[in-house]
């Protein structure tokens, strides 16, 4: 299991995963476990008390306008990318297949329009640095047929079983 981020809506339901490999950015860790995550939404004292995510730092190579990525298969065909702005260490999951590209975005935007518009939305710690993720997020789907797949976009299952890229 791959969190973005641990945001309780993201995080809350670990509970039931006990015997699962849990895979946590190291940067969004840190900073999800100590005073200002806190303030800023997650919740570790929500957290199972056998928590003991695998903590991944993303020094593979740059992809794209991403200076970094951590490759979570062999084939290297799915990775995270840095995509901070939303919290501190917030990762995004790319899957390359054969003949499209996912990216899912978890909530460094909240809908594809957003992503498009280059509106920060929801909740930020930074909104410039915000912002500079949507544009290298949309500079990503541009450059390749992407389907976008933020986590509260309720549009986001159509685009998938319809293909439809950004």
């Amino acid at each position: 299991m791959i969190l973005t981020h641990m945001h309780h809506d993201h995080a809350g339901g670990l509970h039931h995963f006990p015997h699962n490999r849990i895979l946590v950015p190291r940067e969004g860790w840190r900073f999800a476990d100590g005073l200002k995550g806190k303030l800023a939404a997650c919740l570790p004292q929500r957290w199972p008390v056998w928590l003991r995510p695998e903590l991944l730092d993303l020094n593979g190579p740059a992809v794209g306008p991403f200076p970094s990525t951590f490759s979570l298969t062999a084939d290297k065909r799915v990775f995270l990318v840095p995509t901070p702005g939303h919290i501190a260490g917030h990762v995004s999951v790319i899957v390359r297949g054969d003949d499209l590209t996912y990216l899912v975005a978890a909530d460094a935007t909240y809908t594809e329009d957003n992503l498009r518009n280059e509106l920060v939305d929801g909740i930020t710690y930074d909104p410039e640095l915000s912002l500079r993720t949507l544009r290298a997020l949309k500079s990503f789907a541009s450059e390749e047929p992407t389907i976008v797949l933020p986590s509260h976009d309720p549009d986001g299952p159509v685009r998938l079983m319809n293909r439809r890229t950004f």
